[in-house]
């Protein structure tokens, strides 16, 4: 099961985010560059549903980011592999005093998003689980979603440097962390330009020529 649940926009107040309403090349890519992989010797994967912009039919929504799963990548990624800041800037959220979602809690999440509320931000950022946030400065952020655990010394304040150590791979606030631990166990990460997504709009082929730019893929 891929990531199931899109994230809002890059402020630090969560806001919603359902199907995706913004034109095509709403995140300019020369605002967004320069990046490092958030997990060593990582790479982008070659499943498109794992970029942004898949659709999720079943809860009209679009993924916003990358996921990086063991099985589709260029190294190695398990519980507790070490997140990397992407570049360099200001941590403008850490989920340091994290709890895990119960099974009350998702049962309560579950009735929600049948209800129709999966694009409701509590739902959201509850499914989203551990995370970190870093501010790059011109409206660009980036998200580590799904965290095991934060890094000592890592808080809402924190300066760091591109390839710090920031958090540990997790499958914090994914269904399968409750229903079937170890199964879900990936980075979901993103670039946010101003009040969308890198990607935003574009087809996949777009995507991903973005996301090489932002990474300095030749």
């Amino acid at each position: 099961v891929v990531d199931a649940f899109a994230t809002p926009t890059p402020s630090a107040a969560v806001t919603g985010a359902g199907a995706s309403t913004a034109t095509p090349g709403t995140a300019e890519p020369a605002s967004a560059t320069g990046f490092t992989w958030p997990i060593e010797g990582g790479c982008l994967p070659e499943d498109d549903n794992l970029l942004p912009g898949a659709p999720r039919p079943y809860r009209d929504g679009v993924h916003e980011g990358v996921d990086f799963y063991d099985a589709d990548n260029c190294t190695l990624i398990g519980i507790d592999t070490e997140v990397l800041a992407a570049k360099a800037g200001t941590v403008v959220r850490a989920d340091v005093d994290y709890q895990d979602l119960t099974p009350q809690e998702l049962a309560e999440l579950d009735a929600r998003v049948a209800n129709g509320e999966a694009n409701d931000p509590d739902v959201l950022d509850a499914f989203r689980g551990r995370q970190i946030w870093i501010d790059h400065g011109g409206g660009v952020v980036t998200r580590y979603v799904h965290l095991n655990g934060v890094a000592e010394g890592i808080e809402e304040g924190t300066a760091v440097q591109g390839g710090d150590l920031i958090g540990y791979v997790g499958e914090s606030g994914s269904p399968e962390s409750v229903t079937d631990p170890g199964t879900e166990t990936h980075l979901h990460f993103e670039i946010r330009v101003d009040e969308g997504y890198l990607g935003e709009g574009l087809p996949p082929d777009e995507v991903r020529d973005l996301y090489e730019q932002a990474f300095g893929v030749e």
